[in-house]
């Protein structure tokens, strides 16, 4: 057997089922987003029904008897529309590799050296994509932009619906703020998501705030010809104020807004520094785990209120995500969830080569119910 069709057929048996189960539990939203991706067998784009009216006006109600029950048209739904994206890997095996790796322990060898380099390739690649600063063409669509907007008159620009609290600051002290007008941004307003834009439908927006706390104890530092008001510290974030930390504070607040009567989120990501000061403020008695799937796969979690807790390494520093991730899904081509191409000899080169395909989406329904913040500590000073 030709040493390609050996490595090709090594690598489909022993070490592909490994690489995507690894794949799908290197961090949380992997976890519980992609490993349970919808197989889809094509289509020109990824269309998505999503839920933005309700059946009150001129359709419900109570009547007397004999009354008129004649309903309107009203349209609870319309389709949003993403584009496919595809991401790739190759592996290489130069000439002499191969020559001297001909036999049995050599190839194995061989291949768990390569295929482990491609497999944290993938990994990154979804695990940054997702905190991405906006998709890019044929991209993956991002949770948020990157990055903190500091000056600006916020209320007026999102129209008064996405931004939580006031961010006009006192006088010309402006507030940190995440860039939420960036396209193909699940958390953000003003942008166009799944080819709606949600300037106009403001039904579409999702909800930004920041780790604001009492102004005291912000420092206001410069920024250009504005003046600002400062991250939120470690310290600051961690402390109690009449027995509630300052970060219980926030969160409560961000998940009150990411939340209709009994339809929550579930799920909150950040940094291991602002985790840390959520521990840090809980007491003992408080420090509920998060939910069995997730520590089964061996995620630290706690638990606020109906959401789990957990840290994730491409998280932008200073941020925290609400998701509720009923409305969050990937799409996937059945042709092409985590697909290995056969080893092939390279046209005029000395190398072995294989790819590694995944096309597919990640799309949301509702970015009404996800949220973030951000402005918070970035280290533990």
């Amino acid at each position: 057997m030709a040493l390609s069709s050996n490595v090709t057929a090594i690598t489909r048996e022993k070490f592909m089922p490994v690489l995507v189960d690894n794949i799908y539990n290197s961090n949380v939203l992997c976890l519980k987003l992609l490993k349970n991706a919808e197989m889809l067998d094509g289509g020109k784009k990824i269309v998505v029904p999503v839920e933005y009216a309700d059946m009150t006006a001129g359709n419900s109600g109570w009547i007397t008897e004999g009354g008129n029950t004649a309903t309107a048209s009203v349209d609870t739904y319309q389709s949003a529309t993403y584009d496919w994206a595809t991401s790739y890997v190759g592996v290489k095996i130069p000439g002499a590799e191969e020559l001297v790796n001909k036999g049995s322990s050599q190839v194995l060898s061989l291949l768990k050296s390569k295929l482990k380099s491609a497999e944290k390739t993938i990994r990154d690649l979804f695990g940054t994509g997702l905190f991405n600063s906006g998709a890019v063409t044929n991209g993956l669509t991002s949770l948020n932009g990157v990055g903190t907007i500091a000056t600006g008159d916020y209320e007026a620009f999102d129209n008064g619906v996405a931004i939580i609290e006031d961010m006009t600051g006192t006088g010309s002290v402006a507030q940190h703020h995440a860039p939420g007008n960036i396209d193909n941004s699940v958390i953000g307003y003003q942008r166009s998501l799944g080819g709606i834009d949600s300037g106009s439908l403001t039904w579409w927006n999702a909800r930004l705030g920041s780790f604001e706390i009492s102004s005291g104890l912000r420092p206001v530092v410069s920024s250009g010809s504005s003046t600002i008001t400062g991250a939120v510290t470690w310290a600051e974030l961690a402390s109690n104020t009449n027995g509630v930390s300052n970060i219980a504070r926030a969160m409560t607040r961000m998940y009150g807004a990411c939340t209709i009567d009994n339809d929550q989120p579930d799920l909150i990501v950040t940094t291991q520094a602002i985790y840390d000061a959520y521990e840090t403020s809980l007491q003992a008695n408080k420090r509920f785990a998060g939910s069995d799937d997730i520590a089964n796969a061996g995620f630290d979690s706690l638990r606020f209120k109906g959401a789990s807790v957990v840290v994730d390494s491409h998280c932008p520093a200073g941020q925290m995500y609400f998701l509720n991730t009923n409305y969050l899904d990937f799409k996937c081509h059945q042709d092409r969830n985590f697909a290995f191409e056969d080893f092939k000899r390279l046209e005029g080169s000395d190398n072995l080569q294989s790819r590694v395909f995944w096309m597919g989406q990640m799309v949301c329904s509702n970015p009404r119910m996800q949220g973030v913040l951000v402005g918070g500590p970035t280290d533990y000073s």
